[in-house]
């Protein structure tokens, strides 16, 4: 994940490159996809990767679900931000 991206931008280049190898026949099981985007996220999302590991089975983690997880701590962190910049 680039440090200018948000988790709205790395998901869909993500999700773009997993659909590119699926219709190439490559075999990809979506745990393993939803592991590296973990691996790959910036440091400021070390806290809620641990917290997403920690409380949630990966083997059942769908992407779009972990997109969702990751975006609404993104979302929390800029209102918090906005508030604390005003």
């Amino acid at each position: 994940m680039l440090e200018s991206e948000n988790i709205s931008e790395y998901f869909a280049r993500v999700l773009a490159k997993y659909n590119q190898m699926k219709r190439y026949k490559k075999k990809m099981e979506e745990t393993y996809v939803v592991e590296k985007i973990l691996r790959s996220l910036q440091k400021k999302f070390h806290y809620v990767v641990i917290a997403i590991k920690e409380s949630y089975n990966l083997d059942f983690l769908i992407i779009q679900g972990l997109m969702g997880k990751l975006q609404a701590h993104e979302e929390k962190v800029n209102e918090i931000q906005e508030y604390m910049g005003a």
